[in-house]
């Protein structure tokens, strides 16, 4: 007859990648890394295409600032989102809770979300993206949360972390393309 084990028996059988925070941490930080590398490519282009037009936008921001706002501005978006995202149990207990009280509004949750499944199918790319930024978000908030931390210092602590990471895409993009690696 097979012995019976106790919960920390098991804990120290467990896999190395339950027990191994610099994994997820690593991961995260590649992650947002790549990210920052690929957005930094695509402001440059955004930030020459907006200063081409004549708008009121180069004459109230400075031709080089632009690309960094443009590059904070998709910073806090990315990290807002993905926070959003990796803890979406009120989100989607708001939404759907709400949503299906009535035939009508059944119909209109069934018809909004069918439209935002066409906008993910379209632009795939971007919702790949948003998906392993969101999936590695949720990895390090697990791994952050076993060491007992509260919601808020988890919070910031992929905050600051995102910020970290996504600049260092920016400043390798921009230390790359100016030519000074050859």
């Amino acid at each position: 007859m097979p012995s019976k084990k106790s919960l920390n028996d098991i804990r120290k059988e467990s896999s190395w990648l339950d027990t191994n925070f610099f994994l997820s941490l690593s991961l995260f930080f590649c992650t947002y890394a790549v990210v920052g590398w690929s957005i930094a490519n695509l402001a440059n282009k955004w930030a020459k295409i907006i200063t081409e037009q004549n708008t009121i936008i180069n004459l109230l921001i400075q031709e080089d600032l632009l690309p960094l706002i443009i590059k904070l501005s998709i910073l806090f978006g990315t990290v807002f989102l993905s926070l959003i995202l990796s803890s979406p149990l009120v989100l989607i207990t708001i939404i759907f809770e709400e949503s299906i009280n009535s035939d009508l509004k059944a119909f209109i949750a069934i018809l909004f979300w069918s439209i935002v499944l066409v906008f993910v199918f379209c632009s795939f790319d971007y919702f790949s993206d948003l998906l392993v930024i969101t999936s590695s978000n949720i990895l390090l908030r697990l791994d952050l949360q076993k060491f007992n931390n509260n919601n808020s210092q988890v919070l910031f602590f992929i905050f600051v972390m995102a910020s970290i990471a996504f600049s260092v895409g920016f400043i390798l993009f921009d230390f790359v393309s100016k030519g000074v690696v050859a």
